[in-house]
């Protein structure tokens, strides 16, 4: 289980690179995503969920990659909608929207010519069935029959394959919408000729099938 961590925070750090790579080539456009904000925030978000699950706090641990998920489709939803716009703009437009759009509601929303929102919808739904107290949060959450609650998280083998696979698919949707809006982050010119050549292999150990399906991942796999 470690080796898998381990590669999702290498896959994640290598993309962060790509990506500040591309700030230098195109700061103007960067410096006012709120794509790049979030993505850039996310390797701290990620170490923090690995923490958790290392610590059998499933549930924190699956919170957070709500809130991940959200928040990269709403970065993408606002960077989409009002490109030419600056931070304190977004922040205002968010501000007005946050209220009404969010979850399932987002990411229908996105766009008509956006790929794999069902995948998307998905993923938010089964995260969201340990966030709120459903049977699959109770279940999970029981201690074993003759037991009493421990005051202590207590270690759960299906559930921490759970967790690892949830956050092998919220990395899979953070890479595809943030290429979605920036696929010059692994385009040809980028600085970081290595990290470009071995991404898709990167993918393919996570199971990041919607990242895979880009016609950019495509081209660097098929080269």
């Amino acid at each position: 289980m470690q080796n898998v961590i381990d590669k999702q925070i290498k896959v994640l750090t290598q993309f962060i690179l790509a990506f500040y790579d591309l700030r230098k080539r195109d700061r103007k456009n960067v410096d006012k995503s709120l794509t790049f904000f979030r993505v850039s925030s996310f390797y701290r978000e990620f170490r923090w969920i690995q923490t958790c699950i290392s610590q059998n706090a499933y549930h924190q641990s699956i919170r957070e990659l709500r809130f991940v998920l959200e928040s990269i489709v709403q970065a993408y939803y606002v960077d989409q909608k009002h490109r030419n716009s600056g931070m304190v703009c977004k922040l205002e437009i968010i501000k007005a929207i946050d209220d009404v759009l969010y979850g399932g509601k987002l990411i229908e929303r996105i766009g008509p010519g956006f790929k794999h929102k069902q995948d998307l919808k998905d993923l938010y739904s089964d995260l969201s069935k340990y966030i709120h107290s459903t049977h699959k949060e109770l279940e999970s959450s029981l201690p074993k029959e003759g037991k009493i609650a421990d005051l202590r998280f207590e270690p759960n083998k299906k559930m921490t394959r759970l967790c690892v696979d949830l956050v092998n698919r919220t990395l899979d949707a953070v890479f595809f919408v943030a290429l979605s809006n920036f696929p010059n982050i692994m385009g040809p010119t980028t600085g970081h000729k290595k990290i470009r050549e071995g991404f898709p292999a990167s993918l393919t150990e996570l199971g990041c099938k919607l990242t895979m399906d880009l016609n950019i991942v495509r081209s660097i796999r098929d080269s």
